[in-house]
């Protein structure tokens, strides 16, 4: 009897090590998936930190958004490190539980209390809404209490496990600073390099015009009350009751990836399809933000004016901002987010031939 109850107990320990170990592969695959994609895009993911720190009103620690994303990037892909490959054991499962409780109080406000939108947690390759980024922290929550509960040894020190581990750390940190100095290492955005930016925006503005309709306004004047027709009404015309006050364009919610790429010229009008419809080559220089010019900057801003006439550049920007050698060149205003979505740089270059994205560049590695 005794045999047999210790073979069961021996079956089952080995079945829940094996659980155990699976729940580590899985946890820490998820942690390293989510920290690679936050390092090779460090700018896209403090915006979504400055979204949420806008939302529970900590403007005042805003400007280390930057390094809140990289800090969060190197923390999580080196967790998931450790996790999958079973080194200091005891303590990556109590920090990554730790992360994990943090990521499941902040998407369920987002979820309820203090809607965020897109979480962010995989940055723009795989967006997540609230209740489902909710989901997926449930899940994770549960596997690591598990592994807390369940795994209480810890994995004995090693120089193997020190060197995985400064490894761990490396690998993220050099990818966001290489980021931040350049361009992200993949570009996810909907203005990677080979899209075609001109037929995409022209087919998106045609389903926009199709989704608009109009209506006539006219003014009771007997109550003041302001009624609508459509524009085949024949009635309102000879109601000598009704006098006739505006046509209104009406325009259904159209979704897509460029509904907020507009580009106004100083009188208010969008230029979008003129710009990028030209045929031949067009330099976007786009402009951030001014604070950090530095002369790299300047001696990029130079080399390309050198390179393009001033007919083939256009200026796109979000800030002001008195550069006195583009002065004369042909400039528009960009949403900031929109600008910061085209590129990831303070100042940057985007060359389109026939309307298609042919390079990017940060303006001091041209």
């Amino acid at each position: 009897m005794s045999t047999s109850c210790s073979l069961e107990h021996e079956g089952c320990n080995r079945w829940m090590r094996v659980a155990a170990t699976l729940c580590r592969w899985l946890v820490g695959s998820v942690l390293l998936f989510s920290g690679a994609v936050k390092s090779v895009d460090p700018v896209g993911t403090s915006l979504y930190v400055d979204k949420y720190l806008a939302t529970y009103s900590l403007e005042a620690i805003m400007p280390l958004a930057t390094t809140l994303a990289v800090v969060l990037a190197v923390v999580e892909f080196t967790l998931g490190t450790m996790l999958i490959l079973g080194y200091f054991r005891r303590a990556t499962i109590t920090l990554s539980l730790c992360l994990t409780t943090l990521f499941f109080v902040v998407t369920l406000l987002s979820a309820t209390l203090l809607p965020v939108g897109d979480c962010g947690c995989f940055g723009p390759l795989l967006r997540l809404q609230p209740w489902q980024s909710l989901a997926k922290n449930v899940v994770l929550l549960s596997l690591l209490l598990f592994l807390y509960f369940k795994v209480r040894e810890s994995s004995p020190f090693s120089l193997r496990a020190v060197v995985a581990m400064v490894v761990a750390v490396a690998l993220p940190l050099c990818a966001n600073i290489y980021s931040l100095r350049h361009l992200p290492i993949v570009d996810f955005m909907q203005y990677s390099v080979g899209r075609e930016l001109a037929d995409r925006v022209a087919k998106e503005r045609a389903k926009e015009n199709d989704a608009q309709d109009f209506v006539l306004q006219f003014r009771r004047l007997d109550t003041g009350e302001v009624v609508e027709f459509e524009p085949s009404a024949t009635e309102c015309w000879v109601d000598s009751n009704l006098e006739y006050v505006d046509t209104v364009a009406t325009v259904e919610s159209v979704e897509g990836e460029y509904v907020d790429f507009r580009l106004y010229g100083v009188d208010g009008d969008d230029y979008s399809l003129d710009v990028i419809g030209r045929s031949g080559r067009v330099a976007l220089l786009c402009i951030n933000s001014v604070a950090r010019l530095g002369d790299g900057d300047s001696a990029g801003i130079a080399r390309l004016l050198d390179s393009y006439p001033k007919s083939a550049i256009v200026v796109l920007k979000s800030c002001d901002c008195n550069i006195e050698e583009l002065r004369d060149v042909e400039t528009y205003n960009v949403d900031a987010l929109t600008l910061r979505t085209i590129i990831r740089a303070d100042i940057g270059v985007v060359i389109l031939r026939d309307g298609v994205i042919e390079f990017k560049s940060n303006i001091g590695d041209i």
